[in-house]
């Protein structure tokens, strides 16, 4: 008899670990996945790759990030744009003083005005004269940050709701799968600020009449209402203009940027990172006899129900009333069924027959 060849296991197991999972980072920090749509997942923004960060700051309350990255303006640029372009964020940052453009700045609304003088032709040839000068001197004024030299990033974090998601950073270490919440998570696109500034700065120095000035001065929002009601939840209405201006009225918070192959930043990492690592814990040992383990409170229908998608009431009557009614219609027939067996059993037996009892009597 020939050897019995063996089964094998078209997905085996490769390797096994114990997860460890934190409540969060910190109670004073906070985890933002920065994404960038627009950018090879290859080249990232890293001093590796002579494209570190300059700037980074956030909006908490209304969920705005932007950074700020080095752009090569020496190499592959328009240098008269990019004088241009510099020239105006720096005049816009100035009657801003350090605002912002865009979303985060309100769309210009309610910030600095114009005035009613315009910009006669003696400034647009002292600025073309001024243009000139600084393309003389390129290397130089690339390096006094006269031209645009950065681009600016920014994103507004995803809504934390009931059914988002909750992603999670894990990290190993051995046989060791330690996961640790994300607070926010942010795609990150190029913001066109520069071109906001020129526009703003076109819009201030045109030749107005005085007395139209007070009515071109005052930029208005759109004014936009979402109505929601969902599962009986109080009615709500918000405004384009009233989150424009809680988006205006907070302030920049700025953040230090710290490279990812910085000592300082994998320091971060093992100290935030992994559970016990606070207390020097790192076999699973200690951890196990330290730390209090996971159970679940849910049995396997609540289980299903958590993860599973919501399920709308109205659709849960309908299907009600559907089984109700094919329940109905089931026991209807089963009755006429036991009906037409009572009668054709009442029908077998009946008085005995004559030829019957005969029968019985030879038997």
């Amino acid at each position: 008899m020939g050897d019995i060849e063996m089964e094998t296991d078209p997905d085996p197991i490769k390797a096994s670990y114990d997860v460890y999972i934190k409540p969060r980072i910190s109670a004073d920090k906070q985890i933002y996945v920065l994404q960038f749509p627009n950018r090879d997942s290859m080249q990232h923004y890293s001093a590796a790759h002579q494209s570190q960060p300059f700037k980074m700051r956030i909006k908490p309350n209304a969920g705005m990030v932007e950074m700020d990255v080095p752009m090569d303006a020496l190499r592959n640029y328009d240098r008269e744009k990019g004088i241009k372009w510099g020239e105006a964020v720096k005049k816009s940052n100035m009657s801003k003083n350090g605002g912002s453009h865009g979303m985060p700045g309100g769309f210009g609304i309610g910030g600095a005005q114009p005035s009613g003088r315009g910009r006669g032709r003696g400034q647009n040839a002292d600025e073309e004269l001024n243009q000139q000068r600084i393309l003389e001197d390129y290397e130089n004024a690339v390096r006094r940050e006269q031209v645009l030299v950065k681009q600016t990033l920014g994103g507004q974090c995803i809504s934390n709701e009931e059914t988002t998601p909750q992603y999670m950073i894990g990290t190993f270490r051995k046989n060791q799968l330690h996961l640790t919440p994300v607070d926010n998570i942010v795609q990150m696109r190029p913001q066109f600020h520069h071109i906001d500034a020129h526009t703003e700065q076109e819009r201030f120095g045109r030749v107005r009449d005085p007395a139209m000035a007070a009515r071109v001065q005052e930029a208005r929002a759109i004014h936009m209402t979402v109505k929601t009601n969902v599962d009986g939840e109080e009615e709500t209405t918000d405004t384009m203009a009233e989150r424009i201006s809680a988006a205006q009225a907070e302030a920049w918070k700025t953040q230090r940027y710290v490279d990812e192959d910085d000592g300082e930043a994998w320091e971060a990492y093992g100290k935030h990172l992994f559970v016990g690592a606070n207390a020097g814990l790192e076999d699973n040992e200690d951890l196990l006899a330290t730390m209090p383990q996971l159970k679940s409170t849910l049995d396997d229908t609540e289980y299903l129900d958590t993860i599973s998608a919501p399920r709308d009431a109205a659709k849960r009557s309908r299907s009600k009333k559907v089984r109700k009614n094919r329940d109905k219609r089931g026991k209807g027939k089963e009755n006429a069924a036991e009906g037409a067996e009572s009668d054709t059993s009442s029908t077998l037996s009946g008085p005995p027959s004559d030829s019957g009892s005969d029968e019985k009597d030879v038997s």
